[in-house]
């Protein structure tokens, strides 16, 4: 049943969203939603994602980039990212069909907890929530 929810982030959408966000592209860039996460600039990303976008793979692929930004500062969230996390996890349960693959990917579930990305412990959380919607 897992493959069906396997998807990447779209390089059309990359470069769509990286236009509109002012985000390095190049067509031969790997993982984009790594190399141009920006913790500072999460609620920006939030906000576009919230009020501009209707298309699946621009969605898929800018949640992607809000989930590494977020574990570029975590678990050390001050109260505004703390809150900004609060609106990516309601994000991240009501959509979780089509987030499915950031949030198993983020949560590493077969690692020990000492040996996930720092973000991981958060994503299991909306993992716990969400799992029975896959079974």
């Amino acid at each position: 049943m897992e493959n069906q929810y396997v998807r990447y982030p779209s390089g059309i959408s990359e470069e769509k969203l990286s236009k509109r966000l002012g985000l390095y592209w190049d067509k031969d860039i790997q993982d984009w939603e790594l190399i141009v996460s920006d913790s500072g600039r999460i609620r920006d990303f939030i906000k576009v994602y919230q009020n501009e976008l209707d298309n699946d793979d621009d969605k898929f692929t800018l949640m992607a980039l809000i989930v590494s930004s977020f574990d570029d500062i975590a678990p050390n969230f001050d109260k505004d990212n703390s809150q900004l996390w609060d609106v990516c996890k309601t994000i991240l349960k009501k959509e979780c069909y089509l987030h499915y693959a950031t949030i198993v990917y983020w949560c590493l579930l077969e690692n020990e907890p000492g040996n996930v990305f720092p973000i991981s412990l958060l994503m299991r959380d909306v993992w716990e929530e969400v799992k029975y919607n896959f079974i």
